[in-house]
């Protein structure tokens, strides 16, 4: 049975896929991790006004995502979509980079750069339908397998960035390298992504766009949504105490931080792989409630670190878990709609959405009451009320 990357050199469409991930994951790794840093040091943006930018970014970037993929679902070509999607990218970078002040950043992070975010759910279904006649299991591979390229462009760019730009003290030429991405992303779609052969066949059977929103708001489904964002809010808790942990209480530098971060990045490249490989033997189901509950386990180690060299120590185990979490959910909640890849996808920003929502409250309540190393604990909370509600609700479906 070929392997996921044969499948993958194998496929010329999904092929491109996989470049269009890797320069979408590149345009993110190079403006998210530096998003404070320039509006708030650079442009000279309030902490509230950067705090305003952020939570209204995330629910136009949510709203936006949400609605194309069922729509995507509903017109069938994804490469209009696309061509359309990366083309704001263009513009909205674009406009950050040649125009910096703190009103273009304000209007294009919250109002044209989401709907470059949308490429994300986008991008990973066309794969879906690539993937279509292959197994579920290697179709499963060939996800994570494509999820990796986003972790290995985050390897890449931010750490390219940082060693280019950080001398001159401004990142703002970050902004003009994503767009130089998005750009790259609209040549591929344009020139070689394929449109469907005929526009298929409406299935009168299938919701409309209201009827995809209901079914995101069955109580099954929200049920899902909670315990996966439960579970994977313990991964931005982590990252978020960690580097606290390590620089405040144990004497770390900021090096360190760079390094483990650059560290657990690389770990969870092959790790991404080695578990979607194991879904030939193991359900997925049974892959992500194991990892949660082992990943529980390391943030509770990471409670007890009294040096940094523990940190260390700590970043393979947690990273090798970390990994199924990160690649494992999407193929999950494809596959419950297989035929209709977009809404499946949907919810992978809700998702998202909903972990940071989380992360944020577990981390306000712990550092105030508990403090950092207490923190961490509440994340072992957040995995095993995840785990409960996810054997709940499949238990229910079984």
């Amino acid at each position: 049975m070929p392997s996921s990357f044969g499948q993958i050199a194998g496929r010329p469409q999904l092929l491109v896929l996989s470049l269009m991930i890797f320069a979408q994951g590149s345009a993110f790794g190079a403006t998210i991790p530096y998003l404070s840093v320039t509006a708030i040091g650079t442009l000279g943006m309030s902490n509230q006004a950067y705090s305003l930018l952020v939570f209204v970014s995330s629910i136009s970037a949510v709203i936006i995502s949400v609605s194309l993929g069922i729509l995507s679902d509903m017109l069938g070509d994804r490469r209009h979509m696309l061509i359309a999607m990366s083309a704001l990218g263009v513009l909205g970078y674009g406009a950050i980079y040649l125009y910096p002040s703190a009103p273009v950043f304000l209007g294009a992070t919250s109002l044209v750069i989401p709907f470059f975010y949308a490429t994300s759910s986008l991008l990973f279904a066309c794969a879906r339908l690539e993937t279509g006649e292959l197994e579920p299991v290697d179709a499963a591979s060939v996800n994570a397998t494509l999820r990796a390229v986003i972790s290995a462009a985050w390897v890449v760019t931010p750490a390219g960035l940082g060693l280019a730009l950080g001398a001159s003290g401004s990142m703002l030429g970050a902004w003009g390298l994503a767009s130089l991405f998005c750009l790259f992303i609209l040549l591929c779609a344009t020139l070689a992504l394929k449109s469907p052969p005929s526009r298929p066949v409406r299935d009168t059977s299938a919701p409309g766009f209201f009827g995809a929103l209901r079914e995101l708001a069955a109580p099954d489904m929200l049920i899902r949504l909670i315990s996966i964002a439960s579970i994977t809010s313990t991964l931005r808790l982590s990252g978020t105490i960690w580097p606290l942990i390590l620089t405040l209480q144990l004497g770390g530098k900021t090096a360190d931080v760079g390094l483990i971060a650059g560290m657990t990045a690389l770990v969870e490249i092959p790790f991404m792989l080695i578990w979607a490989g194991l879904l030939k033997r193991y359900s997925i189901i049974g892959i992500i409630v194991t990892a949660a509950l082992a990943y529980g386990g390391y943030m509770v180690a990471l409670s007890f670190a009294t040096a940094p060299w523990h940190i260390y120590v700590l970043a393979v185990p947690g990273a090798a878990f970390a990994a199924a979490l990160l690649a494992l959910p999407l193929n999950y909640f494809q596959d419950l709609f297989p035929g209709r890849p977009g809404l499946g996808t949907a919810f992978m920003p809700i998702n998202s959405f909903l972990g940071n929502g989380l992360n944020a409250a577990a981390f306000a309540l712990g550092s105030h009451f508990l403090g950092y190393s207490g923190t961490s604990l509440l994340g072992v909370a957040l995995a095993a009320a995840g785990v409960s509600m996810l054997l709940f609700v499949e238990r229910r479906r079984g």
